[in-house]
């Protein structure tokens, strides 16, 4: 029994030292576990701004920000893509290059606020906890793409990262958001050529030809109101066109 005990004393002991001594000799094993990768760092950091941009971007009809042209709907700020002051005459194209002016407001606007600089200076601070050697870029160059199901935010930008004798360096992130922004621009822009062109669009014809999307038009006065939802992800697009208006505004 004796013998029992004094094991039991000495197998405690040994777990106690190894625990105060462990981190001094073995010093890299605090950082131990999976190394925090620059991209999905700096992707998440960013999204966490540009989504909600996105979002009240597409409830505005590809506004962001200063609309000029707009009527209220369910409480939001709805942006007119076409638009007309005169009686039964077509509306007028107010974004014939929504794409590349949707593109421009998300990118000046993650500029104006120096989001990307910020992340990357964040994901330096969150390596360094983690023991490595950080060095960024102080001027990250960038821009915000469209492409299919993706809001793209493409970074040149040198990190370098050391810890002990591994170095890594990168050269460009390439963050993104799924969010499918490029498929709204295109149906819009659609919706708008055949309004200019017919005064009405082939909404039921349409959604048979293209599944993945829902369209609901509703009438306020002399404007329609398009909400274009994608069924998948229940992610909505809405704008506004004025269109052919009766005389009296009917």
């Amino acid at each position: 029994m004796t013998l029992f005990i004094i094991i039991a004393i000495v197998i405690v002991a040994v777990v106690i030292l190894a625990f105060i001594l462990a981190p001094k000799l073995l010093p890299q094993m605090r950082f131990a576990g999976k190394a925090i990768d620059p991209e999905t760092y700096v992707q998440d950091c960013i999204n966490n701004v540009l989504e909600p941009d996105v979002e009240l971007l597409a409830s505005q009809g590809g506004y962001l920000k200063q609309l000029e042209l707009y009527i209220i709907y369910k409480q939001v700020h709805v942006g007119y893509l076409c638009y007309t002051n005169l009686d039964n005459q077509p509306c007028f194209n107010q974004q014939p290059f929504l794409k590349d002016s949707v593109e421009k407001q998300l990118t000046d606007d993650l500029r104006s606020g120096n989001i990307v600089t910020s992340c990357i200076n964040e994901f330096r601070d969150a390596a360094q906890k983690q023991g490595y050697d950080v060095s960024v870029c102080p001027s990250p160059k960038f821009s915000v793409n469209l492409t299919e199901s993706k809001v793209n935010v493409p970074i040149t930008c040198q990190i370098t990262m050391t810890k002990g004798q591994e170095t890594k360096t990168v050269e460009k992130l390439n963050p993104f958001l799924k969010w499918p922004l490029y498929e709204f621009v295109l149906v819009s822009r659609e919706i708008v050529d055949e309004e200019i062109s017919y005064g009405n669009f082939g909404q039921q014809a349409y959604m048979m030809a293209h599944p993945w999307i829902s369209i609901d038009r509703f009438k306020a006065e002399s404007t329609t109101i398009y909400t274009l939802k994608e069924i998948s992800s229940s992610k909505i697009f809405m704008f506004a066109v004025r269109n052919f208006v009766k005389s009296g505004g009917i």
